[in-house]
């Protein structure tokens, strides 16, 4: 690139800069400005980052497509992690009428040694 047309690009921005800030209506962009040098790859702020950013960036219908995966699958992880708690209680409750079902009746009848 000569150096005249690169200074006439700076000077083209810079024009087009000043015409922005002397208009009356400015427009501010809508965008978070994250401080991302403090984030590094392996952060769990990072990837979620990069997830929000990705799915803002996604068409409208595929933002509904993985909104009803992403319901379907929370729903079916809510389900499974219901059904093992159910499990445990129930195994809880089995266990204790075992307990009491051999107390009952298995040490109930053997003889006791009295001194």
């Amino acid at each position: 690139m000569n150096p005249q047309s690169e200074e006439n690009l700076k000077e083209y921005h810079l024009q087009k800069l000043v015409t922005e800030i002397d208009s009356d209506s400015i427009e501010v962009a809508c965008s978070t400005i994250l401080p991302t040098s403090k984030l590094n790859h392996t952060s769990v702020p990072y990837y979620i980052i990069k997830t929000i950013g990705w799915f803002w960036h996604l068409p409208n219908l595929a933002k509904l497509i993985v909104l009803a995966v992403g319901f379907l699958m929370g729903f079916a992880i809510l389900q499974a992690a219901l059904k093992l708690i159910a499990s445990v209680i129930s195994m809880a409750l089995l266990a204790g009428l075992v307990y009491l079902g051999y107390n009952f009746f298995v040490a109930g009848n053997s003889p006791q040694v009295k001194e």
